[in-house]
C-alpha cells in the first residue's frame, strides 16, 4: 500500500489561519505583531528571503520593517540597528539575514539580538532553552517537523527517531525537540558508520541530509513516517529532496513531500515564533 502523502501546504494553511485569529484579538487591545529584518548588500538569496518575509508577514497582518544597508556597513553599524530595534516596542521579533561580510563577525550579530525578539534561535540563549526545554519558541525548521508529527496525530513519546543531520539549525535542535517529547533519538551524519540501519529503526525518520536521493525504500522501515527537510536543485531546475521518492513511498507510512512538504510549513512557523514572542512582551495572551 502506497504511503500517504502529508501536505504541508494544508497544514500551512491551517496555521496561517490560526495566526490570523490571534492577530484579530491582539488588535482589539491594540497591539499589532512587528517584524524587522537587516539585509546588509545585495546577495542574491538574501534578498529573496528578505522579500519572502514581507510577503509572509503581510498576509497574517504583521507590521514589517525592512532595513536594507548598503554593502561595507560596518560591524558597529550593525550593531547599534540591533540595539535600537531590540528597545523598539513595535518590534517584536529581528530576523538578521546572512550572508554578511566576511569581516562582520556572525556571532556578535547573533548575540547581539536580544532573546525574546530572536526569530530564528541564533542567540545561543534561545538554544539553550531548547535544550531544557522551556523555551518561548524553536528554530522554525525543527518546529515545522514537530508540527507537521502534531497535525498528522503522531505521539512521539516511546517512538524511536532517527535524525540524518547535525547541523545547528536542524539536527541538533530536532533531537532536542524530539528529546523532550520523550522520544529515543539517533543522530548520524556523514560519519556514522551505519547510517542505512539507524535508519531502518526509525519510527519517525527525518532526513536533512543535502544529498539528492539518498534516502532509499531499504533504509526505511516499515509503515515508518518519513520526513524530508532537504531542498535542492534538481537536474531539470526542479526542487527535490533527500528521499529516493518513489522507492519510499513503496514503504513508508507517510512521507513529506519536496515541494510542498516541510517548506511551507516552516515558513509560517517563522510567523508563529513573531506571534509568541509579541504575546510575551506585550503581555497578551
Amino acid at each position: 500500500m502506497a504511503a500517504e502523502i502529508i501536505d504541508g501546504k494544508a497544514i500551512a494553511a491551517e496555521v496561517r489561519e490560526e495566526i490570523k485569529a490571534e492577530v484579530a484579538k491582539l488588535a482589539t487591545g491594540g497591539v499589532k505583531p512587528g517584524v524587522a529584518t537587516i539585509l546588509v548588500g545585495d546577495d542574491g538569496g538574501a534578498s529573496f528571503y528578505r522579500g519572502q518575509i514581507e510577503k509572509n508577514t503581510a498576509t497574517v497582518g504583521f507590521d514589517y520593517f525592512n532595513h536594507t544597508l548598503p554593502a561595507g556597513t560596518s560591524e558597529a553599524e550593525i550593531l547599534a540597528l540591533i540595539a535600537k530595534l531590540n528597545a523598539d516596542a513595535q518590534v517584536h521579533g529581528i530576523l538578521a539575514l546572512m550572508p554578511m561580510a566576511a569581516e562582520i563577525e556572525q556571532n556578535a550579530v547573533f548575540n547581539a539580538i536580544a532573546p525574546e525578539k530572536d526569530l530564528d534561535c541564533v542567540n545561543p540563549a534561545n538554544i539553550g532553552h531548547v535544550l531544557l526545554g522551556d523555551q518561548l519558541f524553536a528554530p522554525a525548521t525543527p518546529s515545522a517537523c514537530i508540527e507537521i508529527l502534531d497535525r498528522e496525530g503522531i505521539e512521539l513519546q516511546g517512538l524511536d527517531v532517527t535524525i540524518v543531520n547535525h547541523s545547528n539549525i536542524v539536527g541538533k535542535p530536532v533531537a532536542l525537540l524530539c528529546l523532550n517529547r520523550n522520544a529515543s533519538v539517533h543522530v548520524v551524519h556523514v560519519f556514522s558508520k551505519d547510517v542505512p540501519a539507524a535508519c531502518r529503526e526509525a519510527d519517525v525518520l527525518i532526513s536533512a541530509a543535502p544529498v539528492r536521493g539518498l534516502i532509499k525504500k531499504e533504509m526505511v522501515k516499515p509503515g515508518a513516517v518519513v520526513i524530508d527537510v532537504t531542498t535542492m536543485r534538481g537536474d531539470d531546475g526542479k526542487q527535490v529532496g533527500s528521499l529516493d521518492w518513489e522507492g519510499v513511498l513503496e514503504v513508508a507510512g507517510s512521507a513529506t513531500p519536496v515541494p510542498g512538504g516541510v517548506g511551507p510549513v516552516t515558513n509560517v512557523m517563522l510567523l508563529k515564533n513573531a506571534l509568541l514572542a509579541c504575546k510575551a512582551q506585550t503581555g497578551m495572551s
